[in-house]
C-alpha cells in the first residue's frame, strides 16, 4: 500500500489515514510509528507526516515518549468516554437551541435523514449506518448555524467510525436506534428543548457503552 494519493502538503489526509489505520488495528497499541514506515506505507514526505502525528497527539491517539518518538496508546474506556463526553456537551446544548426555532423545512430533512438510516440498519455495512446516524445529528447542529460547533461533531464521526466498522455494534443497539433517534426528533417537533436535551444525553450515553463493550469483546481495551 505504497501511495494514496496525497499531496504532499495536505497532512490531514494523513492523519485521518493513519488514525484509522490505529482504530482498526493496523498499528496495535504500543506501536513504534517510525517515519520511515509511514513514509512508505502513505507515499508521502516527513513534514505532512510530523503534523499528522502532532494533531493525534492532541487527539490522545498517540504519545510521545522521550527517546522513543510517536507510539500508539491503548485506546482504552477513558479514552473512549473523553471523545463521548465532547459530543455530549455540544449535542445536549445546541438541540435546545434548535428545539425553540426550529422551521418546518429542517423538520423534513431530519425526518428523511431518519428514513435513510432505518434503511441502513437492515443491512450489515456498517460504514453507512454510521454515516447516516452522522448525517442525522449533523443536521441537528447544522440548523442551528453554528460552524464551530458543527466541526467539532464532524471530527468525532471521523474519529469513530474506524472503530464503528472494526468493531460493529450490537443487535440490540441496532434495535434500540430507531426509537431513540424518533423520541428526539418528537421531542425537537414539540419544541421541548429540555427533553430533546435529557434524550440525546441517554442516546449518547448509550453508543458510548455500546461501542465500549464491542471493542471490550474483541480483548482490545482494558
Amino acid at each position: 500500500m505504497s501511495n494514496y494519493g496525497l499531496n504532499h502538503t495536505n497532512y490531514e489526509r494523513v492523519r485521518d489515514f493513519i488514525r484509522s489505520d490505529i482504530a482498526t488495528g493496523v498499528y496495535p497499541p504500543g506501536h513504534r510509528l517510525k517515519l520511515s514506515e509511514l513514509e512508505k506505507r502513505y507515499g508521502v514526505s516527513a513534514a505532512p507526516i510530523r503534523d499528522a502525528l502532532q494533531q493525534l497527539q492532541g487527539e490522545g491517539f498517540i504519545v510521545f515518549l522521550p527517546n522513543r518518538g510517536a507510539s500508539v496508546r491503548q485506546i482504552d474506556r477513558d479514552f473512549l468516554w473523553q471523545v463521548y463526553e465532547i459530543r455530549k456537551a455540544v449535542e445536549t446544548y445546541f438541540v435546545r437551541e434548535l428545539a425553540d426555532r426550529i422551521t418546518p423545512k429542517e423538520l423534513d430533512s431530519l425526518r428523511k435523514a431518519l428514513t435513510r438510516h432505518e434503511r441502513a440498519l437492515a443491512k450489515t455495512n456498517e460504514g453507512l449506518i454510521h454515516d447516516l446516524d452522522a448525517e442525522f445529528h449533523g443536521l441537528i447542529i447544522t440548523a442551528t448555524k453554528n460552524t464551530e460547533a458543527a466541526a467539532i461533531l464532524g471530527r468525532h464521526y471521523t474519529m469513530i467510525r474506524p472503530m464503528r466498522v472494526r468493531f460493529g455494534r450490537s443487535a440490540e443497539r441496532r434495535q434500540q436506534l430507531p426509537r431513540e433517534h424518533l423520541a428526539i426528533l418528537s421531542a425537537i417537533e414539540a419544541r421541548d428543548g429540555a427533553s430533546a436535551s435529557q434524550l440525546i444525553s441517554q442516546h449518547i450515553d448509550l453508543a458510548f457503552e455500546d461501542l465500549a463493550k464491542m471493542v471490550l469483546s474483541a480483548n482490545s481495551i482494558s
